[in-house]
């Protein structure tokens, strides 16, 4: 017989524990979990006390810290106070394993969704925390609904809140394959083929030939003129996988959508996302959302409709600066030699037995180098198998993941050494847009920064964890050093980037040992707990000093998404006056400014159409990477007039603090001058290039949509025209009529403009210099091939390194004069120097 115990608490009520810390000590813990952290513990009793009744909070704690407990405390307690349902969100399914076995042991009741896609009634109840992946949720066919037909919440939890962010903006976008919907893709190519020939012909063709790294963003003005039309193709396939589960968002709402195309796929993404159409987020009473001290939140403005002040004032532990042991090293900066094919080549034939050592890699291209050095590559089909194989000490050789930044543990000796291999891209072509167009934009900076912090927390996952972390590669180098990027990390990681300096400069000092061999023993200090390591990486991150500075990024954002949202609403006339408020309260450069310009032109367009170009016309003077508009473009020659090439070079060096900034720069423009690079990357370092060498550099094809890809202007008006095919294959046998025809419409075009007579040496630059029969070229033209284009970058290393001893601002013009002589440099240079003639195939 059971004994009713309750029996004798009858003429007491039983009252569920509120309290959070209170609570945990009635859980039916398992003997592991001990009791709560000195962090969870101040967090839990400050959100009790103050801030239980906020609507939207934000909760950081640094890695290791237990914010999954914290997460399901708060949860029970709301649930206990009669405040559910509760919700617990994982960015993906594997994390959610993960977060139902914390559950499980601290003994805090939970459901999950099972085989069916119904909702489980313990959730509905207000009695157990459901936790599931961010998928579940936003897409257009929820199981939670969507618009006014949603499932009521009491409390919505988001963990790794910022990895959650892009999940939310996949399930908006339709991204439409070439290889696996030829059809739908050559359908919506047909129909925007006229319009997109007037904004670049020579990138159209590319794109139609297959070159997966081109890419061109549909006009809004051809957009709207064609939204039906794009209607019928979308609908006619909407029961395809790819447009499923978006359609129901996209379908009435199509005029706020941007539609961006490349050689490999059609992207359909909306300005800005709408978390309104999920109200079972939106509307829930309390919406939390945990993130980790390094990251910036102010992409929750815009992305997921929080208040700025909600932003400004997370909660934290404010007694703990910060957590875990990174060793920063940048092997260039010890010596140039040790460079990133170096470092790859060195780590990819350690055999391994005591760690784990990974790699990140931002693109496949990347991650081939590895694969061929026989390193073991992380799929999305195997990187769940492949990181459950180093947690459990199962290492061999170096394992490489592609383009993932968040989401993934390596705790101990899962990762003892991680290579940060080069700066990351972003994965949306509506994301590589704003970024081409507003390079030095505090926003695009402020997330490339994000990603690198996610990069390079991975390997450290607790208070007590350490890792070696190698920074590889030139532009990731530039941006963590430089003072234009640097600032928009978090005060702990831009400390550990000073320490890193600081560790290169000591590693110089050692002349007996290789570069190489400097690095290795400094991980072995590291790995080998070295007290004197120990003791200064502590002592020194004690110093950090937290920003007080508050950013204006939040209101920017804020009033972006209340400009976007009147015109979404159709409330044109405040959508024009909103976003023109913002624009006259800037204080950025022109790119960006012709940036915003270009979102007021396309919100004037309803109303105005000759007033929407007339203000597309200015924001393209501003920023010639943005949309060309239909009419009214005209081409500003360029010549040398009134131009001093030794103040150029001089203009262009006091963009840097110091040489060593002004190196590492260099450094990164010279490795995009490389074959094998993308388009759009090689054409902007051969720019840069010229602007450095003091000639007047530009880039017609991209700035007006006609000419050469590159033009450079010497003295005597003297001209250097260039037409780049960086990503060729370097075992192409031969330059194609196509692109011999292309070289001729150019040089036609600069005929046109600059006269027959004008001084120009013409230049393809490619991997072969053999030009096939049905070929032919209309004007003298000579080959760069690879060899040459090294001889030349060598020579611009050899001249930047002469400058070393002197004050940039102090160089005399007579000692330019000889470096820039001396290292073969002036005009007349690169025809004598870095080309050669072509041959023609005869059959």
């Amino acid at each position: 017989m059971a004994i009713d115990f309750k029996k004798k608490l009858a003429s007491r009520t039983i009252t569920p524990k509120t309290n959070p810390i209170e609570l945990y000590g009635t859980l039916d813990r398992k003997s592991v979990a001990g009791p709560l952290r000195p962090a969870q513990e101040i967090v839990l009793s400050e959100w009790y006390t103050k801030r239980r009744a906020d609507k939207d909070l934000i909760i950081k704690l640094h890695t290791g810290e237990g914010k999954t407990l914290v997460g399901l405390l708060l949860l029970q307690s709301l649930l206990n106070s009669k405040e559910g349902p509760c919700l617990y969100i994982c960015p993906n399914k594997y994390l959610v394993r993960q977060v139902c076995s914390e559950a499980d042991k601290f003994g805090i009741p939970f459901c999950t969704f099972g085989e069916s896609t119904e909702i489980p009634n313990d959730f509905l109840a207000g009695s157990k925390i459901l936790i599931t992946h961010v998928q579940k949720i936003f897409n257009g066919r929820s199981v939670f609904g969507t618009d006014n037909n949603y499932i009521k919440t009491g409390a919505v939890l988001m963990d790794d809140s910022h990895a959650c962010i892009d999940t939310i903006k996949s399930a908006f976008t339709i991204s439409i394959s070439k290889s696996e919907n030829p059809e739908i893709y050559s359908k919506i190519l047909t129909l925007f083929n006229d319009d997109m020939i007037e904004q670049g012909e020579g990138s159209w063709l590319d794109i139609q030939a297959g070159d997966y790294n081109t890419f061109m963003a549909v006009p809004y003005w051809s957009w709207n003129n064609k939204k039906t039309e794009m209607l019928k193709i979308l609908s006619a396939a909407q029961e395809n996988s790819q447009i499923y589960y978006t359609w129901p968002l996209m379908r009435d709402q199509i005029e706020n959508y941007c539609c961006y195309i490349s050689g490999s796929k059609i992207e359909i993404s909306p300005y800005n996302v709408s978390i309104r159409t999920f109200g079972s987020f939106s509307y829930a009473t309390h919406r939390i959302l945990m993130s980790a001290t390094t990251q910036d939140d102010s992409f929750f403005v815009k992305g997921l409709e929080f208040r700025p002040e909600a932003v400004k004032n997370p909660l934290r532990n404010e007694k703990q600066k910060w957590s875990g042991e990174k060793m920063l090293i940048i092997p260039s900066l010890v010596e140039e030699s040790c460079d990133h094919d170096l470092i790859v080549t060195n780590f990819c034939k350690s055999s391994l037995s005591k760690f784990g050592i990974v790699a990140l890699v931002p693109s496949t291209k990347n991650c081939r180098q590895y694969q061929n050095l026989g390193a073991i590559t992380a799929t999305t089909g195997n990187i769940v198998e492949e990181l459950d194989k180093l947690k459990k000490g199962i290492f061999s050789k170096i394992v490489v993941i592609n383009n993932r930044y968040d989401g993934i543990d390596l705790p101990d000796e899962s990762c003892r050494i991680l290579i940060m291999d080069s700066l990351p891209y972003f994965d949306s072509l509506a994301d590589r847009y704003e970024e081409q167009a507003c390079p030095n934009s505090e926003l695009i900076n402020k997330r490339i920064a994000q990603k690198i912090e996610q990069g390079i927390g991975r390997g450290v996952r607790g208070e007590k964890d350490y890792c070696a972390i190698l920074i590889i590669g030139s532009e990731l180098v530039r941006f963590m050093r430089s003072i234009a990027t640097n600032k928009f990390f978090s005060p702990q990681t831009r400390k550990q980037i000073d320490i890193g300096i600081e560790i290169a400069d000591m590693a110089k000092e050692d002349k007996t040992e290789s570069p190489i061999k400097v690095v290795l023993s400094l991980i072995k200090q590291m790995l080998v707990r070295d007290e004197g390591w120990k003791e200064y990486y502590a002592s020194e991150m004690d110093t950090i000093v937290e920003d007080n500075a508050e950013s204006q990024v939040y209101d920017r954002l804020l009033k972006e998404r209340q400009a976007e949202q009147f015109f979404c609403e159709g409330e044109y006339e405040k959508a024009i006056s909103s976003m023109q408020r913002l624009i006259d309260g800037l204080n950025v450069d022109d790119t960006e400014k012709g940036w915003y310009l270009q979102q007021l032109a396309r919100y004037t367009y309803p109303t105005s159409i000759a007033e929407s170009i007339k203000i597309q016309k200015s924001a393209f003077k501003k920023n010639t990477q943005l949309l060309k508009p239909s009419t009214g473009i005209d081409y500003t020659k360029i010549s040398y007039i009134h131009q001093d090439r030794l103040n150029n070079i001089r203009t262009y060096m006091r963009e840097f603090s110091d040489y060593s900034e002004l190196f590492l720069s260099v450094n990164a423009t010279l490795d995009n001058l490389s074959f094998g690079i993308e388009a759009t990357k090689f054409e902007a370092a051969l720019k840069d290039v010229g602007a450095l060498l003091g000639y007047v550099s530009q880039r017609p094809d991209k700035e007006i949509r006609k000419g050469p890809d590159n033009l450079w202007c010497g003295s005597n008006d003297h001209y250097l025209l260039f037409e780049c095919k960086s990503e060729v294959s370097g075992t192409r046998q031969e330059i194609t009529k196509h692109e011999a025809g292309q070289m001729n419409n150019h040089c036609a075009w600069f005929e046109d403009q600059y006269g027959p007579n004008a001084n120009v040496d013409r230049f393809m630059i490619i991997s072969t210099k053999t030009l096939s029969y049905e070929g032919d070229f209309t004007h003298k033209v000579k080959i760069i091939r690879p060899n040459k284009l090294k001889i030349l970058k060598d020579q611009i290393k050899g001249f930047i390194k002469e400058l070393k001893p002197f004050s940039l601002d102090e160089i005399s013009d007579d000692t330019l004069h000889e470096f820039l002589t001396l290292h073969h440099l002036n005009v007349e240079d690169f025809s004598e120097q870095y080309s050669e003639e072509y041959y023609h195939k005869t059959r």
